[in-house]
């Protein structure tokens, strides 16, 4: 009997499960059907729609990125040219420079030496030392020594 049940049970799996294929669907079932059908459909024209906008703000970026190097580019250059001509413009001030200091240095040198030269034209002339012997009792008479105006400061 085992067989026989197992055999019976088998069968009425079978007969409700061909009754419940067999039976048509309901309206209420195709209307929700319908519904979904529409939400999805909405869900994925917005869908489709942010991926437009979202695509174009890619490409409207890419392009700004692109002006963006390009005007980067174009600065770094114009400040490697400027930086290069306020370069040169600091080795020409600095020549300059010591160009000034130099001629400085030889016009002090120069105002030394004649300053020198002045002084010792201004001390009176050594006279050289001769041992005076007295032959009589008075006193030899020097010759004069010229007076030499000297500028006092100003």
């Amino acid at each position: 009997m085992s067989r026989s049940r197992r055999a019976v049970g088998v069968l009425l799996v079978c007969v409700f499960g061909l009754w419940g294929c067999t039976r048509a669907p309901s309206a209420d079932t195709g209307a929700a059907t319908a519904e979904k059908l529409k939400a999805v459909e909405a869900k994925l024209a917005r869908l489709e729609d942010d991926f437009r906008a979202a695509a174009s703000a890619r490409d409207q970026l890419s392009k700004r990125l692109v002006a963006t190097e390009e005007a980067r580019t174009a600065l770094q250059a114009q400040m490697t040219k400027e930086i290069k001509a306020r370069d040169d413009q600091v080795a020409a001030r600095t020549a300059e420079r010591d160009q000034a200091t130099n001629q400085y240095a030889a016009l002090k040198t120069e105002l030394k030496e004649l300053l020198a030269k002045a002084e010792n034209g201004m001390k009176p002339p050594e006279s050289p030392q001769v041992p005076v012997i007295p032959t009589s009792n008075t006193k030899p008479e020097l010759p004069a020594i010229p007076e030499v105006k000297v500028p006092g400061p100003k």
